[in-house]
């Protein structure tokens, strides 16, 4: 059967850019291994979290997996600058063998899943899907029935924490107005109409993302019914049902600007990275839309806070943490998992003593001890059970609860197909600076899509 390949002219911006990452990670992955590593030690990626982490776990714990830890793996560090170049593409389709183990965000997973580039981890006893919490364990998760020939979905990455963005709002305004957080649109409108006029340091209702928008926008958009693919993989955004959704969801934020989020005239002042969470920082909005790790980022700044503006943050306290508003009457609220797993390129595997090395590679990266570590430190939320149940730090304990175990909260992956995201990222900021209708720029984006059936 034949592997089914993502177009390389199309998969990944700046192809030049794209061969030097690969041609240097191959170099870094194929040279000549030190004297102390065993013969047959596997190759992966990681970041820099991943090693500070497994610098303090051999440190602190007594297991020899994190004492010995180089010299059973060896690792290939991807700067976080090259991410957005997706540095693996070149390599996994030219089918390469190294790296073995790779670290990728969700999306990555479903698109390289689907390529059929990841091997599949429950069938093989690698990892048990159980172990995670189930919305976490589904986002990771693909069919392979095109490769394998086996029906329904296939684990093919491990998260090691749950990532993803959600609704942080001043808990103490609101317990000071007797208000809960809104479920719906409608009440967020109510609770800023009610809010904003009383509470002068506020400008703003809400704030979202004015770069890379679309991330915030998936879980409104899901929130109104509407899906872009279907559980199957299909593009069904075109359908009435979908793209009603998707307009009426751009019409609702539309109809916010400039009562309770910025209009396109003050939109530019949240372009730079962290912008959000100093606004909120400051004491400036009720409400935003951001990534869940951000609770973590508040700490930090409330800690340092000498000399910042009159109404700013004192305590974490006075943050509260909600899923995602939904249109009236959807049953479900809606996130957009931003979380990394470990997922095993399917080329690397050409013998039982690879896969059992990444087997024990999963389980001291992905396991209960390396996931407590980062939720007292770094503030993620683990995605093994086991380890959410011990886990004693109030904060994450605060987002798990308040937002990820809601019942009503689904977690997806946005849309693995980068065309789709860039064409409807360009929709939204068409429609948000005022120079197209939601109709006209989802037209467009509709007919843009059409000309190219093959959207990756």
């Amino acid at each position: 059967m034949v592997t089914p390949r993502l177009t390389l002219t199309t998969a990944v911006p700046g192809l030049t850019h794209l061969v030097w990452v690969i041609l240097f990670l191959q170099l870094l992955g194929c040279g000549p291994s030190p004297d102390i590593s065993p013969p047959r030690s596997i190759t992966y990626t990681f970041d820099a979290p991943t090693r500070e982490l497994i610098r303090l776990l051999a440190q602190k714990a007594k297991s020899a997996a994190y004492k010995d830890f180089d010299r059973n793996f060896k690792g290939i560090l991807v700067p976080e600058s090259l991410l957005p170049y997706e540095p693996f593409v070149l390599g996994l389709s030219t089918e390469s063998k190294i790296p073995a183990v790779l670290l990728l965000d969700a999306p990555w997973v479903q698109r390289y899943g689907v390529a059929g580039w990841l091997y599949e981890l429950e069938r093989t006893k690698v990892f048990d899907r159980t172990e995670l919490a189930p919305s976490v364990a589904e986002a990771f998760s693909v069919s392979l029935a095109h490769i394998t020939g086996r029906g329904g979905k296939q684990l093919v990455a491990v998260p090691t924490y749950i990532k993803g963005n959600i609704l942080f709002y001043r808990r103490d305004i609101l317990k000071r107005y007797n208000l809960a957080p809104p479920r719906t649109w409608e009440d967020l409108r109510v609770i800023c109409r009610k809010v904003l006029p009383q509470e002068k340091s506020l400008k703003y209702g809400l704030l979202i993302h004015s770069t890379n928008t679309l991330n915030d926008f998936y879980p409104i958009f899901w929130g109104f019914g509407g899906r872009i693919n279907d559980d199957a993989g299909q593009f069904v955004l075109p359908q009435k049902n979908n793209a009603e959704a998707f307009v009426a969801a751009l019409k609702a934020l539309i109809a916010m600007q400039g009562s309770i989020i910025p209009g396109p005239g003050a939109l530019p002042q949240f372009d730079p990275g962290g912008s959000l969470r100093q606004a909120f920082y400051q004491g400036q909005t009720l409400f935003m839309i951001n990534w869940s790790t951000r609770l973590k980022d508040l700490s930090d700044l409330i800690a340092k806070g000498a000399g910042q503006p009159q109404g700013r943050l004192t305590s974490v306290s006075q943050v509260g943490v909600a899923p995602i508003p939904a249109q009236e009457g959807h049953p479900h609220r809606y996130s957009n998992i931003g979380s990394f797993g470990w997922a095993v390129n399917r080329f690397s595997v050409i013998d039982p003593v690879v896969i059992e090395h990444a087997k024990r590679f999963i389980g001291v990266v992905a396991g209960e001890q390396f996931q407590l570590l980062a939720a007292e430190t770094m503030g993620q939320v683990p995605s093994l059970i086991r380890a959410l149940k011990k886990v004693t730090n109030q904060e994450v304990l605060q987002v798990y609860n308040d937002t990820f175990a809601q019942k009503d909260m689904v977690m997806r992956p946005r849309p693995h197909s980068r065309r789709i995201n860039n064409i409807l990222e360009k929709v939204l900021d068409e429609a948000l600076y005022g120079r197209q209708t939601p109709e006209a720029a989802l037209a467009w984006a509709l007919a843009e899509l059409k000309k190219d059936q093959t959207p990756d």
